[in-house]
């Protein structure tokens, strides 16, 4: 069995489609490199795999995905349960559509901390190692997309 399995992969951003009958299988324990020039499709592709895309509201997916057997667009699928598994690390930042604040807090939350005192005091010490402290600090409230530098500003905003 494949630990990652796609299958006849379509991705669309309103009427540009952008990933076209992808077909691959990823075993368990080995690494993949997804190698080519910028704007490709490579950050689509893995955003399809953990359902990012699915904040942006022009995108639209034909085929399957499955991880470890499960398709991963299944109703029954828990995204957050997902996303615990199949996390991203992106060149620029690349946030939820949540403040700032809810967006360092979100790691802590969906593993379920709710001691609130405990979380400002890890969100305060996450933006100060992260050296925006200084910078966010009274911004804490806007959404994490007005920060400088965001991508998923732009995919949203220009449905891509």
């Amino acid at each position: 069995m494949y630990r990652i399995n796609v299958e006849n992969l379509n991705t669309y951003f309103g009427d540009s489609h952008i990933l076209k009958d992808i077909n691959l299988k990823i075993a368990e324990n080995t690494v993949t490199a997804l190698i080519g020039p910028s704007g490709c499709g490579k950050s689509t592709f893995l955003r399809s795999i953990n359902r990012m895309n699915d904040l942006i509201h022009s995108f639209k997916l034909d085929g399957t995905i499955s991880l470890d057997g499960e398709d991963v667009y299944s109703q029954k699928r828990d995204v957050v349960d997902l996303r615990r598994k199949v996390g991203m690390v992106f060149q620029k930042p690349n946030p939820f559509p949540k403040s700032i604040f809810e967006n360092v807090a979100y790691g802590l939350r969906i593993h379920g901390n709710d001691d609130e005192d405990y979380i400002e005091q890890r969100v305060e010490e996450s933006l100060k190692s992260a050296a925006i402290w200084d910078e966010v600090k009274d911004k804490l409230d806007q959404s994490a997309w007005d920060y400088p530098g965001v991508s998923n500003k732009d995919c949203a905003l220009q449905g891509q």
